[in-house]
């Protein structure tokens, strides 16, 4: 069986600009703290672990559950009106959709989704750019707070009994790529923001990642 795993924001789904603002919002609304939507130097950049350390840094130490419980609540409510605002619509990485869709179709070819973000939110995210999460196996950081332990998590939600003979990693950061690497992944780069071969500006090039993959159209 070949794993097939995506990261979503900025490797699905062109979100990542209202996603990091919002995220602020949220932090703002609930804990009056104003940050910044750069999340370079946080150790886990996945929603709960930024979390985790912003409260760490806060007076709230006692209050963890709770403040959690809070932001996660209001940037969810946040992301569901940005995107009914907008139709229930998304932009995706161009050709996101209809890759995933082709991989799913694939004799031997497992799909997972594995994001930072947290997991209402990645539905909604999914669902705005076309695809049904329902038919994907998908971990976040509702399951953990480091990108390792979420891909992991959704290897072991995508086969149960294990089995996978390649395992791949879809990202567009260099901390998916390091992710991937203390995992034994192979990582395959969307977008400019990471040196890495393979790279691919986005999913239009079916054919050209397909072979990347080891598979024929």
């Amino acid at each position: 069986m070949n794993l097939v795993t995506f990261d979503l924001d900025g490797t699905l789904a062109d979100s990542e600009t209202f996603d990091g603002q919002l995220y602020v919002q949220s932090v703002r609304t609930v804990l009056g703290t104003e940050i910044e939507a750069d999340w370079s130097g946080y150790r886990h950049r996945t929603d709960s672990g930024i979390l985790n350390e912003i409260i760490d840094r806060s007076k709230m130490k006692n209050n963890r559950l709770s403040v959690h419980n809070a932001v996660r609540q209001v940037f969810t409510n946040l992301v569901a009106d940005y995107v009914t605002a907008r139709d229930g619509i998304l932009p995706e990485i161009p050709g996101a959709s209809d890759f995933i869709r082709r991989l799913m179709k694939q004799p031997g070819v497992c799909v997972a989704v594995a994001t930072g973000g947290w997991e209402e939110t990645a539905r909604i995210k999914l669902r705005a750019i076309g695809l049904d999460p329902r038919r994907l196996s998908i971990a976040s950081s509702s399951d953990a707070i480091g990108k390792v332990d979420i891909m992991r998590i959704a290897e072991q939600r995508a086969l149960p009994s294990g089995g996978a003979k390649r395992r791949t990693y879809f990202g567009d950061s260099p901390y998916d790529r390091e992710a991937s690497q203390k995992l034994g992944y192979d990582f395959i780069a969307i977008g400019e923001n990471v040196e890495h071969h393979p790279r691919h500006k986005d999913f239009r090039g079916a054919e050209s990642i397909l072979r990347d993959l080891g598979l024929s159209g």
